[in-house]
């Protein structure tokens, strides 16, 4: 399930960190823990001093072995306009990040629009270099996205590389998004070709009610079902329940796959969330929820004074940080007693963005020592940084010791146990793991 759970539909990213007051508590790190509260997998995030992420890691634990990977972004310093974002992999052999693809957003209209954006995959096989694979080309209209366009890069044709591949068009009405319409170049045709739609409803205050996938039957010229995903709301417009449905071609009838329905609070928070299964055999949802989630928040710090990663910052996702969440916990439906037990948790955690400074990159030269360590850590490197400060979590994600300025710290009081240390200076940041004695 993971956070993945709680996506749902949007098509306009919220920034919210725009109208941000004071000093915004930045998200900065997640625990997610299974039913054993073991810990399977943490991300963790990085922005500049104007609150723009920089960087988002993840990391996951399960079968005993460390995987992870890793985005960087880049801006523009005049604009602000992202430049680059760049993906890596973790190699566990080497405990080093390997790059693995890129993106660059080489042009921006007048209003901010991206105009045209080149991907690239690094060959560490062959050339060890970026490899151009993809350029998307977008086009506006009444600065509403008219269609995007996909070019394939061909290296054995360096007078015209960019070869056609895919195009999508958008169509609205009155400002909303209503047909998204998907479709391949046809080389021997030299034309594009259809191949899916997606069809977007609305109500009469312009609330998403429906989205449904068609695809397009080419042997015989028709459109096809494919699925559905039907929203309501309550009286406020906040999001209450999702459904969403397969089509049964063999008797022409949509199917339930699984349903969500969410609670909030008085303070308009997402305080629970309870997921459902389809009953195939009777055409019919479980009366009883698979999964049911509960969130807690700390109320005192409202959505305007967050900062959220691009990852949490759209969708029902948004209702869960009406404030700040601290933790969302799920139980999961035995169907042999009919009671719930503890199946998974998430919990969040956050820094002033004060505290955080400017992070470009890894501090390479910076290491702990000795790790394992009884009484006395020392800082390598530490010396030549500016702003440095140190942060130790135990493995549940809390914050147990802070420092700020020194290159050896008493760590006699900590329980023996593994942490992660995070050390973060104006020159980059490192994260890592000391182990306690």
């Amino acid at each position: 399930m993971k956070k993945t759970i709680f996506f749902s539909l949007t098509f306009i990213l919220t920034l919210r960190l725009a109208n941000a007051q004071n000093d915004p508590y930045m998200l900065i790190h997640t625990v997610s823990k299974d039913s054993t509260h073991t810990v399977e997998f943490e991300e963790f995030f990085n922005y500049d001093s104007n609150g723009k992420q920089t960087e988002s890691i993840e990391y996951s634990y399960l079968g005993g072995t460390t995987s992870g990977n890793k985005s960087n972004w880049s801006y523009d310093n005049i604009t602000g306009y992202v430049t680059e974002k760049i993906y890596y992999n973790f190699d566990n052999i080497t405990s080093t990040w390997e790059p693995n693809y890129k993106t660059e957003f080489t042009q921006y209209d007048s209003n901010g629009n991206i105009l045209e954006e080149i991907s690239s995959f690094y060959d560490n096989v062959i050339s060890n270099q970026w490899e151009y694979s993809l350029k998307t080309v977008y086009t506006y209209n009444n600065n509403l996205l008219d269609n995007k366009e996909d070019f394939y890069y061909d290296d054995t044709d360096p007078n015209n590389p960019w070869k056609e591949q895919s195009k999508t068009v958008y169509t609205y009405s009155s400002g909303l998004l209503t047909l998204e319409t998907f479709q391949m170049w046809n080389p021997s045709q030299n034309q594009y070709e259809d191949y899916t739609k997606n069809h977007y409803t609305y109500d009469s205050n312009n609330l998403l009610i429906e989205k449904r996938y068609e695809n397009f039957d080419a042997n015989n010229s028709v459109w096809v079902n494919s699925t559905k995903t039907i929203y309501t709301y309550d009286n406020s417009s906040k999001l209450i329940s999702e459904e969403s449905y397969g089509w049964n071609m063999q008797n022409n009838i949509w199917e339930g796959n699984n349903k969500s329905v969410y609670t909030y609070d008085n303070l308009d928070n997402l305080s629970s969330g309870e997921f459902y299964e389809y009953d195939t055999s009777n055409n019919q949802w479980y009366s009883a929820p698979k999964y049911i989630g509960s969130a807690t928040h700390d109320n005192s710090v409202d959505y305007n004074n967050l900062g959220l990663p691009e990852e949490y910052n759209q969708g029902i996702q948004l209702a869960l940080f009406n404030h700040k969440l601290d933790s969302f916990n799920f139980t999961k439906l035995d169907p042999n007693t009919g009671s719930y037990n503890f199946f998974e948790s998430h919990e969040y955690f956050y820094t002033p963005l004060s505290v955080l400074g400017v992070n470009t990159g890894e501090l390479a030269d910076v290491n702990i020592y000795p790790n394992p360590v009884s009484t006395t850590l020392n800082i390598e490197g530490s010396k030549n940084l500016t702003d440095y400060k140190i942060f130790l979590y135990d493995m549940q994600g809390k914050q147990v010791l802070y420092r700020t300025g020194q290159n050896q710290i008493n760590v006699q009081t900590l329980k023996p146990g593994n942490y992660i240390y995070r050390i973060v200076a104006k020159e980059g940041i490192k994260n890592g793991v000391m182990i306690k004695n």
